[in-house]
């Protein structure tokens, strides 16, 4: 390989370092309804779209994200999406209160789409490259949970404007 093809190949992958090499923890969740949700989607041809939570902060921005979208996701049948909230490591006296707190506050049919992380946070801060706990994290995966696209921070119209061009290039590429 000569020095500019190695070059331009390096920067693709640095550009775009998601993008097919990822593949989302698998994991098996109880939402804030009690239903049971296996990531990757068994037997799913649809997009999956992810939020990740670390902190009540990064919870407040994915209600942020969740306003940019909800209307467009939330009963969508083109895509699957799951909000994780990441709670591992939190006293049990704290952790009741605020899982009580969380199914109080939540309305159908999020509750149904919001689920507490007790295990694997690790794997999902690696995954998104988690820097900052007070921020939310989005990642959209193939439906066989390979990474293709993936921001982190408050929403913002440029952020949920790729948000829906990655999911619809994906939706294409999976279309049966």
């Amino acid at each position: 390989m000569n020095r500019n093809a190695f070059i331009i190949a390096v920067s693709l992958i640095v550009a775009n370092p998601c993008c097919g090499a990822q593949q989302i923890p698998a994991l098996q969740v109880t939402t804030l309804d009690k239903s049971q949700i296996t990531l990757p989607l068994p037997g799913s041809t649809k997009p999956l779209l992810i939020l990740v939570a670390f902190s009540r902060k990064g919870g407040d921005d994915t209600a942020a994200w969740n306003k940019h979208f909800r209307a467009n996701y939330e009963t969508d049948p083109r895509i699957d999406y799951i909000e994780l909230a990441d709670l591992e490591g939190i006293p049990s006296v704290v952790l009741a209160m605020i899982l009580h707190g969380m199914r109080r506050s939540v309305q159908e049919p999020e509750r149904s789409r919001l689920a507490p992380l007790f295990s694997q946070g690790e794997l999902w801060k690696r995954l998104v490259a988690e820097g900052d706990p007070n921020i939310a994290y989005v990642v959209v995966a193939d439906p066989a949970g390979h990474v293709v696209w993936q921001t982190k921070g408050p929403a913002s119209d440029d952020k949920a404007k790729a948000l829906e061009a990655a999911i619809l290039q994906l939706e294409a590429r999976v279309r049966p």
